[in-house]
């Protein structure tokens, strides 16, 4: 008898210890991040990407075509390295340019451009990375894998997001750039990011300018499930549009053609500044 009143006290203490405890806002939006961070993903992907530019008229401006190539290494790991480059084959102004991002987990990102305009590889850096991409509505650092290490993040309310003529339940996170030097890197104050609530899909994300007005607004417009070659459920965005709400402009970048794993026939060591100027595909 004595010791079972003893396990009973215990677990009663127990109880009020894991009841008394409540989950921060910060907590669970840097939770919420870290967890669409950390998603699974292909190793491999080889696609063609097209990227539409909009006046504030609704009229097609520009159509750019690129084909693209991706490579995840250790993912689920501390030392998961992403990587993708991207070669312009149309419009004849563009062909030719290409791109290659790194990202290293913990670690600032790598960002080059190969301008066949002016045959030169340029670092990313700094400024440049909230410049316009390739004349869109999207910047530089918006096009590229997002950098977790470079916010901070605040759990903000149950939300939804529009998705095909749906309302879509997700969580609102607030992601405000970790330092002074970030935020002018990036060009913008905030952005808030819609997680949908099942599959941490990435729905829509709100851009606020340096002055926390409201400047951009992403949505997703389309999205692919398929399992990776661990089995594991990938959901994989294929389109998204990028309005800028204070110009009336937008983009459209789409994805087609598809090739995953050991279909899209990659070798690993293409992504290098080497080939930003080779023929890889």
């Amino acid at each position: 008898m004595r010791f079972t009143k003893v396990f009973f006290f215990l677990g009663l203490i127990l109880f009020f210890a894991v009841a008394g405890y409540s989950e921060t806002d910060v907590q669970k939006g840097t939770r919420l991040a870290k967890m669409y961070d950390d998603q699974p993903s292909f190793e491999y992907v080889r696609a063609t990407i097209n990227l539409k530019i909009y006046n504030p008229e609704g009229k097609i401006r520009f159509t750019k075509t690129l084909i693209m190539a991706s490579h995840t290494e250790n993912p689920g790991t501390f030392n998961k390295v992403e990587k993708f480059i991207g070669y312009f084959t149309k419009p004849a102004d563009d062909m030719g340019s290409s791109i290659l991002y790194i990202n290293r987990a913990g670690m600032p990102g790598e960002k080059y451009f190969y301008l066949k305009s002016i045959r030169k590889i340029k670092k990313i850096s700094g400024g440049d990375k909230k410049l316009s991409f390739f004349a869109s509505d999207f910047t530089n650092s918006e096009v590229a894998l997002p950098e977790f290490i470079d916010f901070t993040y605040r759990y903000l309310r149950d939300d939804v997001a529009p998705f095909k003529g749906k309302e879509i339940e997700c969580y609102m996170v607030e992601c405000l750039p970790k330092s002074p030097q970030v935020k002018y890197d990036l060009g913008y104050g905030k952005k808030i990011m819609y997680f949908e609530k099942k599959t941490l899909l990435e729905m829509k994300t709100e851009y606020y300018d340096e002055n926390m007005v409201k400047w951009k607004e992403q949505n997703i417009l389309s999205f692919i499930t398929k399992n990776n070659v661990r089995g594991q459920k990938v959901y994989y965005t294929t389109g998204s549009e990028m309005r800028n709400v204070q110009t009336g402009t937008k983009s459209r970048i789409s994805f087609s053609d598809f090739l995953f794993e050991e279909d899209a026939k990659i070798d690993h060591d293409i992504f290098t500044l080497e080939y930003l100027t080779r023929k890889w595909w």
